[in-house]
């Protein structure tokens, strides 16, 4: 995945079709709940208007690479 990929949400209701997708940012590490744990997330912004992030482990996928 790179920046400019278009990406999808996996887990979205597939009635949900622009609310789904967005525009790869940047990887972005988070700090779990637990001391020593991280997650690698996808910053993605999303084409409802939102910026946010999504679990990188099978929730998001490249729709469309950036070419």
């Amino acid at each position: 995945m790179k920046v400019g990929d278009l990406v999808r949400n996996r887990n979205a209701h597939r009635s949900m079709t622009t609310r789904n997708m967005g525009v790869f940012i940047r990887w972005r590490t988070v700090d779990g709940e637990e001391e020593g744990e991280f997650y690698t997330c996808a910053e993605v912004l999303w084409f409802s208007g939102g910026r946010g992030t999504i679990l990188r482990r099978n929730l998001v996928e490249v729709a469309n690479e950036n070419r």
